[in-house]
């Protein structure tokens, strides 16, 4: 009986052991096959996905770097020729031209240069007096005496200012302040004479004055090129050499002034609306009769490999086509600024 029994149970144990087995060498291939597909399609996705976050993010910055470029320099574009309460007030100009401080207003209240910066890109200077003025709260006592003011804390001992009364303005370095009083001594390296042109009345206004210089240098990385900005320069200073960085990515800025051809060579009489639009320096342009500048910035990617391929762009009438190593983005930001002040 015993016998019969195992004999039997032989059978049933075969059948388990054959449906035990396992995968053959084909099954097997066939699955590192289809994991392979799906590990590369996934990769795929993976590295489209992330040249797609670098590229959105590199034209995200460059369109904010573009923006920003105009704002700053329409900023003090809208100031630029600001002497007081009244435009045609006579100004005159006390500061000695050996001084750190000097502002050569002489030169008009907007000047630049053309195609002399980095990547032959323009500069662009503005002049004028900022901030709403500290208040002369009591008379002067002479041409030469000091300037009592209702706060000095704007104010600082060797920055060059404005005195106006909405009749009369001086230019002239502060070179002292006890208190809220403003000296104005004469010396090498400060004011010409201690007096001004007039002894001014309580009611007028001091102002700084400022002269701020736009250009495209080097950034704090060399590689990177930069909007930098230079104010109240002293002898020997640039922009392109001592100004602050603004913007990095800023690689090319030209600049374009409208001057009104129906005003008279002060200024006047004119419809205030520029009749053409030329360089700084070309022939018969008149600075007192600028009415307005166009301003067209050349904004790069701080990352190079953005594209696939070297993209062409057009800039100032030209197109160009980058090298095969010069994969960034790039974007040209274009506006004109009305100037609110008289020329001069």
């Amino acid at each position: 009986m015993m016998r019969d029994c195992k004999m039997r149970a032989t059978p049933r144990d075969n059948r388990g052991l054959h449906r035990q087995r396992g995968v053959t060498l084909v099954e097997l291939m066939i699955a590192l096959v289809i994991g392979l597909l799906v590990t590369v399609a996934m990769l795929k996705v993976y590295v489209d996905a992330s040249r797609m976050y670098r590229f959105n993010e590199g034209l995200a910055r460059v369109q904010e770097n573009g923006r920003f470029a105009l704002e700053f320099i329409r900023r003090d574009a809208r100031v630029a020729g600001f002497w007081g309460c009244y435009s045609d007030a006579a100004l005159t100009n006390g500061i000695s031209a050996t001084s750190d401080a000097y502002i050569n207003v002489g030169a008009g209240h907007i000047t630049g240069t053309s195609d002399d910066g980095l990547n032959s890109s323009d500069s662009l200077t503005f002049r004028s007096a900022t901030g709403s003025g500290a208040l002369v709260t009591s008379d002067m006592s002479g041409t030469g005496g000091t300037i009592t003011v209702d706060s000095a804390s704007a104010l600082a001992t060797g920055t060059a200012v404005l005195i106006s009364d909405c009749e009369n303005g001086d230019l002239f370095q502060i070179t002292g302040i006890s208190g809220t009083a403003l000296a104005h001594a004469a010396g090498a390296g400060a004011n010409v004479s201690p007096n001004l042109n007039k002894a001014y009345a309580a009611g007028a206004r001091v102002y700084e004055a400022r002269q701020a210089t736009f250009c495209i240098g080097p950034g704090a990385d060399p590689a990177q090129p930069a909007l930098r900005r230079l104010v109240n320069p002293a002898p020997g200073q640039t922009c392109a050499g001592n100004g602050d960085e603004l913007l990095e990515g800023i690689e090319n800025m030209q600049i374009l002034y409208g001057e009104d051809t129906d005003a008279d060579t002060d200024g006047a009489n004119g419809d205030g609306t520029a009749n053409r639009y030329v360089t700084f320096g070309a022939s018969g342009l008149d600075i007192d009769r600028i009415v307005s500048v166009r301003i067209s910035v050349l904004v790069r990617s701080i990352n190079n490999n953005l594209t696939t391929e070297p993209s062409p762009y057009t800039f100032n009438g030209i197109t160009v086509t980058p090298g095969s190593t010069d994969k960034y983005l790039r974007k040209v930001f274009t506006t004109t600024i009305t100037l609110r002040n008289k020329a001069g």
